[in-house]
């Protein structure tokens, strides 16, 4: 059983969410991977019922490499399909998909002339999360780079600025790895972000309403709480988390050295964001 191909004229899907598309779209906007004219496989499908399966998980490769990996495996008549950044196969298909992948590695992932002058970074600090964040930054900023058996990262001298700014960022989750709340029973986001963008609307004018400042940081623990709304993007959600958390700690004296122009600065940056989700 080879992934169905796509027998619809003027659609493209994207192979790790399954969104379809009209033809003229390149990239899905959920998953930000290259679209593609054959229609992904359910993984119910991969194989047959009493055929095992394997997973692999290629969380740490760029959505260009995972789009790479897919068309040769499509091209090979390779059962899989993906789970996000998840791939399942048939357990059959094992050594024929460790060739794709090493294959993909090469055509898609940055290599080093090692006639050029590189540079090294220990790694042996950095956690699980943070390491997987480097491989994914590297990899989407296209930044050759390579490792030694000792999983020590060598890089282009001229890319040391670069390199220097991911370590810097690797506390930082991204937007797709982001967690939330557990959410809070009853609540309705719409009102909830009404709410915050009112108060936030109430402090911009003056820093030391009194009523603002309670309404700002109750809403913002509830913000804090709460699931990723229906519709928003982790990316906009978090933002609105960060913001408002930040304002309310602000407001709480938690922030030192600020003056009231300063608050009022964050107040107008929140209510101007928050103008655009309600």
């Amino acid at each position: 059983m080879t992934s169905t191909t796509n027998s619809n004229d003027g659609l493209v899907w994207c192979f790790q969410c399954g969104n379809e598309y009209d033809e003229d779209v390149v990239e899905c906007t959920e998953c930000g991977v290259p679209t593609t004219k054959d229609a992904p496989t359910d993984v119910s499908n991969v194989g047959e019922p009493d055929d095992d399966q394997l997973a692999y998980e290629f969380h740490e490769w760029t959505g260009q490499g995972r789009s790479t990996l897919d068309g040769m495996l499509t091209r090979s008549g390779i059962d899989h399909a993906w789970q996000g950044a998840t791939l399942i196969i048939k357990e059959a298909d094992e050594d024929a998909v460790d060739e794709a992948v090493a294959e993909a590695e090469i055509v898609a992932m940055p290599t080093l002339d090692l006639t050029q002058p590189t540079m090294v970074y220990e790694l042996g600090e950095l956690d699980d999360d943070q390491h997987t964040r480097l491989l994914r930054r590297l990899g989407e900023q296209g930044i050759s780079h390579a490792f030694d058996k000792n999983g020590d990262l060598f890089v282009y001298e001229r890319d040391e600025a670069k390199v220097d700014e991911v370590f810097e960022s690797l506390d930082v989750a991204d937007a797709d790895e982001r967690e939330f709340g557990a959410g809070v029973p009853g609540v309705d986001p719409v009102n909830v972000m009404s709410d915050l963008f009112v108060a936030a609307g109430r402090i911009r004018k003056n820093p030391n309403d009194a009523k603002g400042i309670v309404a700002l940081v109750e809403t913002a623990s509830i913000v804090h709480q709460m699931t990723l709304p229906y519709g928003l993007g982790a990316d906009v959600w978090g933002s609105v988390v960060d913001q408002s958390a930040d304002l309310s700690d602000a407001l709480s004296g938690e922030i030192e050295g600020l003056s009231d122009t300063d608050i009022e600065e964050m107040a107008t940056q929140l209510h101007e964001f928050m103008r655009r989700l309600v």
